[in-house]
Protein backbone atom coordinates (compact mmCIF):
# COMPACT_ATOMS: atom_id res chain seq x y z
CA UNK A 1 0.00 0.00 0.00
CA UNK A 2 1.42 3.36 -0.97
CA UNK A 3 0.91 6.67 0.72
CA UNK A 4 0.61 8.76 -2.41
CA UNK A 5 3.07 11.45 -3.28
CA UNK A 6 6.21 12.79 -1.71
CA UNK A 7 6.61 15.75 0.57
CA UNK A 8 5.80 18.96 -1.35
CA UNK A 9 7.89 22.07 -0.99
CA UNK A 10 6.48 24.94 0.99
CA UNK A 11 4.56 27.29 -1.30
CA UNK A 12 4.90 31.07 -0.74
CA UNK A 13 1.32 31.62 -1.89
CA UNK A 14 -0.10 30.05 1.25
CA UNK A 15 1.97 32.16 3.66
CA UNK A 16 -0.98 34.17 4.96
CA UNK A 17 -3.01 31.01 5.54
CA UNK A 18 -0.10 29.41 7.37
CA UNK A 19 0.34 32.46 9.62
CA UNK A 20 -3.34 32.63 10.55
CA UNK A 21 -3.59 28.89 11.24
CA UNK A 22 -0.35 28.94 13.23
CA UNK A 23 -1.55 31.72 15.53
CA UNK A 24 -4.91 30.01 15.91
CA UNK A 25 -3.28 26.67 16.75
CA UNK A 26 -0.91 28.22 19.30
CA UNK A 27 -3.80 29.99 21.02
CA UNK A 28 -5.84 26.81 21.30
CA UNK A 29 -3.03 24.52 22.38
CA UNK A 30 -1.08 26.86 24.64
CA UNK A 31 -2.26 25.08 27.81
CA UNK A 32 -1.21 21.75 26.29
CA UNK A 33 2.26 22.73 25.13
CA UNK A 34 2.94 24.37 28.47
CA UNK A 35 1.80 21.32 30.38
CA UNK A 36 3.87 18.51 28.87
CA UNK A 37 4.06 16.68 32.20
CA UNK A 38 1.04 17.24 34.48
CA UNK A 39 2.95 15.59 37.29
CA UNK A 40 3.27 12.19 38.96
CA UNK A 41 3.31 11.57 42.68
CA UNK A 42 3.27 8.32 44.62
CA UNK A 43 1.45 7.13 47.71
CA UNK A 44 2.97 4.09 49.43
CA UNK A 45 0.72 2.49 52.04
CA UNK A 46 2.14 -0.08 54.45
CA UNK A 47 -0.20 -2.25 56.53
CA UNK A 48 1.15 -4.03 59.59
CA UNK A 49 -1.55 -5.36 61.89
CA UNK A 50 -3.66 -2.44 63.12
CA UNK A 51 -1.10 0.16 62.07
CA UNK A 52 -1.15 1.81 58.64
CA UNK A 53 1.56 4.17 57.34
CA UNK A 54 1.16 6.27 54.21
CA UNK A 55 4.11 7.96 52.50
CA UNK A 56 3.31 10.70 49.99
CA UNK A 57 6.22 11.43 47.60
CA UNK A 58 6.25 14.46 45.30
CA UNK A 59 8.65 15.87 42.70
CA UNK A 60 10.29 19.27 43.01
CA UNK A 61 8.14 20.77 40.25
CA UNK A 62 4.99 19.92 42.21
CA UNK A 63 6.45 21.43 45.37
CA UNK A 64 6.87 24.73 43.54
CA UNK A 65 3.16 24.75 42.71
CA UNK A 66 2.03 24.32 46.34
CA UNK A 67 4.68 26.59 47.90
CA UNK A 68 5.86 29.16 45.31
CA UNK A 69 8.09 31.03 47.79
CA UNK A 70 9.91 27.95 49.09
CA UNK A 71 11.75 27.91 52.38
CA UNK A 72 9.92 27.04 55.60
CA UNK A 73 6.62 27.57 53.81
CA UNK A 74 7.25 24.42 51.75
CA UNK A 75 7.32 22.09 54.75
CA UNK A 76 4.18 23.58 56.24
CA UNK A 77 2.27 23.57 52.93
CA UNK A 78 3.29 19.99 52.21
CA UNK A 79 2.27 18.77 55.66
CA UNK A 80 -1.11 20.48 55.30
CA UNK A 81 -1.63 19.08 51.80
CA UNK A 82 -0.89 15.55 52.99
CA UNK A 83 -3.13 15.77 56.07
CA UNK A 84 -6.05 17.21 54.11
CA UNK A 85 -5.69 15.05 50.99
CA UNK A 86 -4.61 11.58 52.16
CA UNK A 87 -7.63 10.17 53.97
CA UNK A 88 -8.32 6.83 55.62
CA UNK A 89 -11.81 5.51 56.36
CA UNK A 90 -12.78 2.49 58.43
CA UNK A 91 -16.41 1.45 57.82
CA UNK A 92 -17.05 4.96 56.38
CA UNK A 93 -15.66 6.65 59.49
CA UNK A 94 -12.66 8.89 58.83
CA UNK A 95 -9.59 8.07 60.89
CA UNK A 96 -7.29 11.06 61.54
CA UNK A 97 -3.55 10.70 61.11
CA UNK A 98 -1.68 10.63 64.41
CA UNK A 99 1.56 12.21 63.23
CA UNK A 100 3.32 13.50 60.15
CA UNK A 101 6.99 13.68 59.25
CA UNK A 102 8.30 15.77 56.33
CA UNK A 103 11.60 15.24 54.49
CA UNK A 104 12.60 17.63 51.70
CA UNK A 105 15.53 17.02 49.35
CA UNK A 106 16.88 18.37 46.08
CA UNK A 107 14.71 16.14 43.87
CA UNK A 108 11.45 16.34 45.83
CA UNK A 109 9.90 15.61 49.20
CA UNK A 110 8.15 12.94 51.25
CA UNK A 111 5.50 13.12 53.95
CA UNK A 112 4.87 10.20 56.29
CA UNK A 113 1.41 9.87 57.83
CA UNK A 114 0.47 7.26 60.43
CA UNK A 115 -3.00 5.84 61.09
CA UNK A 116 -4.27 3.38 63.68
CA UNK A 117 -7.35 1.21 63.16
CA UNK A 118 -9.49 1.51 66.32
CA UNK A 119 -9.66 -1.67 68.39
CA UNK A 120 -13.44 -1.23 68.64
CA UNK A 121 -13.92 -2.15 64.96
CA UNK A 122 -15.23 -5.56 63.93
CA UNK A 123 -13.29 -8.57 62.70
CA UNK A 124 -13.26 -7.54 59.01
CA UNK A 125 -13.42 -3.75 58.84
CA UNK A 126 -13.96 -2.03 55.49
CA UNK A 127 -10.83 0.09 55.09
CA UNK A 128 -10.72 2.70 52.32
CA UNK A 129 -7.79 4.91 51.34
CA UNK A 130 -8.53 8.08 49.37
CA UNK A 131 -6.21 10.70 47.93
CA UNK A 132 -7.33 14.15 46.77
CA UNK A 133 -3.79 15.09 45.69
CA UNK A 134 -4.49 14.80 41.92
CA UNK A 135 -7.50 17.13 42.31
CA UNK A 136 -5.45 19.76 44.12
CA UNK A 137 -2.48 19.85 41.78
CA UNK A 138 -2.14 20.47 38.02
CA UNK A 139 -4.87 19.19 35.77
CA UNK A 140 -3.98 15.68 34.62
CA UNK A 141 -1.80 14.93 37.66
CA UNK A 142 -1.58 11.23 38.47
CA UNK A 143 -0.62 9.34 41.59
CA UNK A 144 0.56 5.75 41.88
CA UNK A 145 -0.84 3.98 44.92
CA UNK A 146 1.09 0.96 46.19
CA UNK A 147 -0.22 -1.06 49.14
CA UNK A 148 2.09 -3.44 50.99
CA UNK A 149 0.79 -5.89 53.55
CA UNK A 150 3.45 -7.51 55.73
CA UNK A 151 6.12 -6.50 53.20
CA UNK A 152 4.38 -7.85 50.07
CA UNK A 153 2.73 -5.69 47.40
CA UNK A 154 -1.00 -6.48 47.41
CA UNK A 155 -2.53 -3.56 45.50
CA UNK A 156 -1.39 -1.08 42.87
CA UNK A 157 -3.61 1.60 41.37
CA UNK A 158 -3.15 4.75 39.34
CA UNK A 159 -5.13 7.61 40.89
CA UNK A 160 -6.28 10.70 39.03
CA UNK A 161 -8.91 13.37 39.62
CA UNK A 162 -11.73 10.95 38.77
CA UNK A 163 -10.40 7.71 40.34
CA UNK A 164 -9.18 8.62 43.80
CA UNK A 165 -9.94 5.78 46.24
CA UNK A 166 -9.55 2.06 46.77
CA UNK A 167 -10.82 -0.43 49.33
CA UNK A 168 -7.98 -2.23 51.06
CA UNK A 169 -8.21 -5.97 51.48
CA UNK A 170 -6.09 -6.44 54.57
CA UNK A 171 -5.95 -10.21 54.03
CA UNK A 172 -5.11 -10.05 50.31
CA UNK A 173 -2.24 -11.98 48.82
CA UNK A 174 0.07 -10.26 46.35
CA UNK A 175 -1.13 -10.54 42.74
CA UNK A 176 1.25 -10.55 39.76
CA UNK A 177 -1.66 -9.93 37.39
CA UNK A 178 -2.45 -6.67 39.18
CA UNK A 179 1.18 -5.62 38.88
CA UNK A 180 1.27 -6.35 35.13
CA UNK A 181 -1.99 -4.47 34.60
CA UNK A 182 -0.81 -1.46 36.60
CA UNK A 183 2.44 -0.99 34.65
CA UNK A 184 0.75 -1.70 31.31
CA UNK A 185 -1.97 0.90 31.94
CA UNK A 186 0.64 3.41 33.08
CA UNK A 187 2.61 2.87 29.85
CA UNK A 188 -0.51 3.50 27.76
CA UNK A 189 -1.38 6.63 29.71
CA UNK A 190 2.19 7.91 29.55
CA UNK A 191 2.02 7.87 25.75
CA UNK A 192 -1.51 9.20 25.36
CA UNK A 193 -0.85 12.09 27.77
CA UNK A 194 2.73 12.69 26.58
CA UNK A 195 1.99 15.34 23.98
CA UNK A 196 5.59 15.63 22.80
CA UNK A 197 5.80 11.90 21.99
CA UNK A 198 2.49 12.09 20.15
CA UNK A 199 3.65 15.05 18.09
CA UNK A 200 6.86 13.20 17.17
CA UNK A 201 4.79 10.18 16.13
CA UNK A 202 2.60 12.43 13.99
CA UNK A 203 5.75 13.78 12.33
CA UNK A 204 6.90 10.26 11.46
CA UNK A 205 3.53 9.40 9.94
CA UNK A 206 3.41 12.67 8.03
CA UNK A 207 6.85 12.08 6.50
CA UNK A 208 6.26 8.46 5.44
CA UNK A 209 5.71 8.06 1.70
CA UNK A 210 4.84 4.36 1.87
CA UNK A 211 3.38 2.07 4.47
CA UNK A 212 6.60 0.05 4.44
CA UNK A 213 8.65 3.17 5.19
CA UNK A 214 6.35 3.99 8.10
CA UNK A 215 6.57 0.46 9.54
CA UNK A 216 10.38 0.51 9.29
CA UNK A 217 10.54 3.87 11.09
CA UNK A 218 8.15 2.77 13.84
CA UNK A 219 10.06 -0.50 14.29
CA UNK A 220 13.37 1.35 14.58
CA UNK A 221 11.84 3.74 17.11
CA UNK A 222 10.39 0.84 19.13
CA UNK A 223 13.63 -1.16 19.24
CA UNK A 224 15.60 1.95 20.21
CA UNK A 225 13.43 3.05 23.12
CA UNK A 226 13.22 -0.57 24.34
CA UNK A 227 17.03 -0.62 24.49
CA UNK A 228 17.06 2.65 26.43
CA UNK A 229 14.55 1.34 28.95
CA UNK A 230 16.61 -1.82 29.49
CA UNK A 231 19.85 0.18 29.85
CA UNK A 232 18.32 2.35 32.57
CA UNK A 233 16.38 -0.31 34.48
CA UNK A 234 18.82 -3.22 34.19
CA UNK A 235 22.15 -1.55 33.43
CA UNK A 236 21.77 1.47 35.70
CA UNK A 237 22.67 3.93 32.92
CA UNK A 238 21.73 7.45 33.99
CA UNK A 239 20.61 10.23 31.67
CA UNK A 240 19.57 13.43 33.47
CA UNK A 241 16.19 14.93 32.49
CA UNK A 242 17.90 18.31 32.01
CA UNK A 243 19.58 16.78 28.93
CA UNK A 244 16.96 14.26 27.80
CA UNK A 245 13.93 16.58 27.78
CA UNK A 246 15.54 19.32 25.61
CA UNK A 247 16.83 16.63 23.22
CA UNK A 248 13.31 15.22 22.87
CA UNK A 249 12.03 18.71 22.05
CA UNK A 250 14.86 19.21 19.55
CA UNK A 251 14.00 15.92 17.84
CA UNK A 252 10.42 17.12 17.35
CA UNK A 253 11.59 20.40 15.83
CA UNK A 254 14.03 18.47 13.63
CA UNK A 255 11.40 16.14 12.17
CA UNK A 256 9.09 19.07 11.41
CA UNK A 257 11.84 21.03 9.67
CA UNK A 258 13.06 18.00 7.73
CA UNK A 259 9.53 17.30 6.55
CA UNK A 260 9.43 20.82 5.13
CA UNK A 261 12.85 20.86 3.50
CA UNK A 262 13.59 17.41 2.13
CA UNK A 263 13.02 17.25 -1.63
CA UNK A 264 12.88 13.51 -2.18
CA UNK A 265 12.31 10.50 0.07
CA UNK A 266 15.38 8.88 1.56
CA UNK A 267 15.82 6.19 4.19
CA UNK A 268 16.17 7.68 7.64
CA UNK A 269 15.47 4.75 9.95
CA UNK A 270 18.94 5.13 11.47
CA UNK A 271 18.15 8.71 12.47
CA UNK A 272 14.80 7.62 13.90
CA UNK A 273 16.66 4.89 15.81
CA UNK A 274 18.94 7.49 17.41
CA UNK A 275 15.98 9.66 18.35
CA UNK A 276 14.21 6.59 19.76
CA UNK A 277 17.12 6.05 22.15
CA UNK A 278 16.62 9.57 23.49
CA UNK A 279 12.85 9.16 23.87
CA UNK A 280 13.46 5.84 25.64
CA UNK A 281 15.41 7.63 28.37
CA UNK A 282 12.38 9.87 28.78
CA UNK A 283 10.12 6.81 29.16
CA UNK A 284 12.57 5.33 31.67
CA UNK A 285 12.41 8.46 33.81
CA UNK A 286 8.69 7.92 34.30
CA UNK A 287 9.21 4.22 35.09
CA UNK A 288 11.88 4.98 37.69
CA UNK A 289 9.53 7.40 39.45
CA UNK A 290 7.11 4.50 39.93
CA UNK A 291 9.66 2.05 41.28
CA UNK A 292 9.85 -1.47 39.90
CA UNK A 293 10.80 -3.73 42.78
CA UNK A 294 14.05 -5.39 43.76
CA UNK A 295 13.80 -8.97 42.52
CA UNK A 296 14.61 -10.03 38.95
CA UNK A 297 10.99 -11.08 38.42
CA UNK A 298 9.67 -7.71 39.61
CA UNK A 299 12.07 -5.77 37.38
CA UNK A 300 11.24 -7.93 34.35
CA UNK A 301 7.51 -7.59 34.99
CA UNK A 302 7.72 -3.81 35.30
CA UNK A 303 9.93 -3.40 32.22
CA UNK A 304 7.95 -5.69 29.91
CA UNK A 305 4.53 -4.49 31.07
CA UNK A 306 5.38 -0.79 30.87
CA UNK A 307 7.01 -1.17 27.47
CA UNK A 308 4.00 -3.13 26.24
CA UNK A 309 1.76 -0.32 27.39
CA UNK A 310 3.91 2.23 25.57
CA UNK A 311 3.63 0.20 22.36
CA UNK A 312 -0.12 -0.21 22.75
CA UNK A 313 -0.47 3.54 23.24
CA UNK A 314 1.68 4.22 20.17
CA UNK A 315 -0.35 1.85 18.00
CA UNK A 316 -3.62 3.37 19.21
CA UNK A 317 -2.36 6.86 18.39
CA UNK A 318 -1.05 5.76 14.98
CA UNK A 319 -4.36 4.07 14.16
CA UNK A 320 -6.10 7.37 14.89
CA UNK A 321 -3.72 9.56 12.87
CA UNK A 322 -3.19 7.31 9.81
CA UNK A 323 -6.72 7.57 8.34
CA UNK A 324 -6.45 11.36 8.50
CA UNK A 325 -3.08 11.30 6.74
CA UNK A 326 -4.39 8.99 4.04
CA UNK A 327 -7.41 11.23 3.51
CA UNK A 328 -5.12 14.25 3.09
CA UNK A 329 -2.78 12.47 0.67
CA UNK A 330 -5.70 11.23 -1.45
CA UNK A 331 -6.55 14.87 -2.30
CA UNK A 332 -3.68 16.72 -4.01
CA UNK A 333 -5.12 20.14 -3.14
CA UNK A 334 -5.26 19.26 0.56
CA UNK A 335 -1.80 17.72 0.48
CA UNK A 336 -0.23 20.79 -1.14
CA UNK A 337 -1.43 23.02 1.69
CA UNK A 338 -2.06 20.93 4.80
CA UNK A 339 1.11 18.81 4.82
CA UNK A 340 3.47 21.83 4.92
CA UNK A 341 1.24 23.54 7.50
CA UNK A 342 1.23 20.46 9.75
CA UNK A 343 5.01 20.13 9.41
CA UNK A 344 5.45 23.79 10.32
CA UNK A 345 3.25 23.37 13.41
CA UNK A 346 5.28 20.34 14.48
CA UNK A 347 8.51 22.33 14.11
CA UNK A 348 7.04 25.24 16.07
CA UNK A 349 5.86 22.97 18.87
CA UNK A 350 9.31 21.35 19.13
CA UNK A 351 11.01 24.76 19.14
CA UNK A 352 8.64 26.02 21.83
CA UNK A 353 9.31 23.02 24.08
CA UNK A 354 13.07 23.32 23.46
CA UNK A 355 13.14 26.96 24.57
CA UNK A 356 10.89 26.18 27.55
CA UNK A 357 13.06 23.28 28.75
CA UNK A 358 16.33 25.15 28.33
CA UNK A 359 15.11 28.17 30.28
Amino acid sequence: MRLKGTMPRFQPGCGRTVLVLTLWWLALTEPIVRAHDPGLSSLDVTVRGDAIAATLSMAGSDLASIAPHGGAETSQALRMLARESVLLFVDDQQIPSTESDVAIGEGGARVLLSFAIPRSTGANPRVTIRSDVPKRLARGHRELLTVRTDGAVTTERMFDAAADSVILDLDAAPGQVQRVRSFFVFGVRHILTGYDHLVFLAGLILAACTLRELLVALTAFTIAHSISLALVVVGGVHAPPSIVEPLIAASIAWIGIENLLRHRPRPRWFLVFGVGLIHGFGFAGALIELGFGSSIADVATALISFNGGVEAGQLAAAATILPLMWAIRSRPAWQARLVPICSLLIALAGGYWLIQRLS
